[in-house]
Order: structure tokens, then C-alpha cells, then sequence
């Protein structure tokens, strides 16, 4: 099932080529855009519950639409 952007946008890449390991806790932005950063609080299959640093709404994003903004250390 495609989502509303990808029907009125097709042209416009979601996917962001970001290939790193993405967990709970790592701050991503979503898309190749320089929006808003999230944190992710938990991943299910491919699928990821994000929540803003700033302010907003929480949501369910595909991984592959998201990208690692920092780093985190893997212990």
C-alpha cells in the first residue's frame, strides 16, 4: 500500500541510501531533507516508533526512510 507522498509525489525519492544500523535511541531525520530530528524509541521489523527532540507528533516511519544524524557508539 503506498503512502499519501508517495501517490502525490512520485517523483520524489523516500528512500535515503542510509544503510547504518538504525536502534532505539539514535536521532534521525527522516527522508534526504534537512527537517526536523527525531529520536527513534523502538523498532519493530522494518518500521521504527519516532519521537521529535524538539516538540510535535509521534509516529511510524519505514527505516528506509530514515537516516542517522548522529552516530551512536554501539556497545
Amino acid at each position: 500500500m503506498k503512502t499519501l507522498s508517495e501517490l502525490l509525489c512520485p517523483e520524489v525519492p523516500l528512500q535515503t541510501g542510509c544503510n547504518l544500523p538504525k536502534t532505539a535511541g539514535d536521532h534521525v531525520m527522516i527522508g534526504s531533507n534537512m527537517g526536523p530530528v527525531f529520536q527513534i524509541v523502538h523498532v519493530h521489523g522494518d518500521m521504527a516508533w519516532i519521537r521529535p527532540i524538539a516538540n510535535g507528533q509521534e509516529g511510524l516511519v519505514r527505516l528506509d526512510r530514515l537516516r542517522v544524524v548522529e552516530p551512536q557508539a554501539r556497545h
